[in-house]
């Protein structure tokens, strides 16, 4: 019995450590515009929360949520919330409640927190004026992405864009998706076994035919690899998602090329249904690869 326990404590340690595992390199990604940052209090659903955007910002810019996962902190996103707002948009990350709480929760907070960045257009010194409050987006890691999902079926026009990272839900059904009217592009593992494949294809599949919408798994990602990523990793997975926003919230059509690389996936679908404001928005192209395998109708 006792070389049975200490024999699952073994493998239960192994796989803690293949869970954390992250691809990446030393390297920091190269930013843009500097960023300043600032903490918000006062946002339910939240114990923590900080307000990243661009020190000089000309004009109005799009702004979206952004939140780790299970146990997570808003410091396990702060990487991105600096790629993110080094490219010109503004940031709220959040540090839910609870850590080890349910979806429900990320996706109450990520709701107040769309709230919130409306109400700082309106009264925050730092960028009063400045956010293009019909540019918004969620996103988020792990419960952080399904809250995200959530929140973007019931936040419906509100929202813009929508970017869960390898998104993991345990109580809603994939048909709350149906009334998702963000183009949303979920970011997934290859090597995921918490946010498992299935999941995640699940959750595209059940998105709005209607939308504009991708997914992709990168090449051997874990779970944890959107948590502190480094190098090569944290440059693709931000590069990606800030390609998205800039074609999607601001009609950037140089993004597409971006957008539509497949190196380093396993599974890749987009259905673009065009950008706004852009010539390309009133046709529709599908391009999807799974390995060696084409499909225009989801994630197989």
């Amino acid at each position: 019995m006792k070389k049975t326990v200490i024999l699952l404590l073994v493998l239960s340690v192994i796989g803690l450590i293949s869970y954390a595992c992250d691809t990446g390199t030393s390297e920091t990604p190269t930013l843009g515009a500097s960023v300043c940052t600032k903490s918000i209090s006062g946002i339910g659903s939240t114990s923590a929360a900080k307000l990243y955007y661009p020190c000089t910002i000309n004009g109005t810019v799009g702004a979206t949520t952004l939140a780790g996962g299970y146990t997570e902190t808003l410091n396990n996103v702060d990487w991105l919330s600096q790629a993110v707002a080094s490219a010109g948009y503004v940031v709220l990350a959040y540090t839910p409640t609870n850590t080890l709480g349910m979806v429900s929760q990320w996706r109450d907070a990520h709701k107040n927190c769309i709230s919130k960045l409306k109400s700082l257009n309106t009264s925050d010194a730092n960028v009063k004026g400045k956010i293009n409050t019909s540019k918004l987006q969620v996103s988020g890691h792990s419960k952080g992405g399904g809250g995200a999902l959530w929140a973007a079926a019931q936040l419906t026009t509100q929202l813009r864009t929508a970017v869960p990272l390898a998104p993991y839900q345990e109580q809603f059904a994939n048909s709350a998706l149906s009334t998702i009217k963000a183009a949303t592009f979920i970011e997934a593992g290859g090597g995921d076994t918490l946010a498992t494949n299935a999941m995640t294809r699940g959750e595209y599949n059940a998105l709005p035919t209607s939308i504009s919408r991708k997914y992709l798994e990168y090449n051997g990602y874990g779970h944890m690899a959107w948590s502190y990523a480094t190098g090569a990793d944290a440059a693709r997975m931000s590069g990606d998602m800030i390609a998205w926003m800039k074609y999607y919230m601001d009609g950037d059509t140089s993004q597409k090329s971006i957008i539509a690389n497949q190196s380093g996936t396993t599974n890749f679908n987009w259905v673009d249904k065009g950008a706004p404001s852009s010539s390309s928005s009133s046709t529709s192209s599908t391009t999807s690869s799974t390995s060696s395998t084409s499909s225009s109708s989801g994630c197989n």
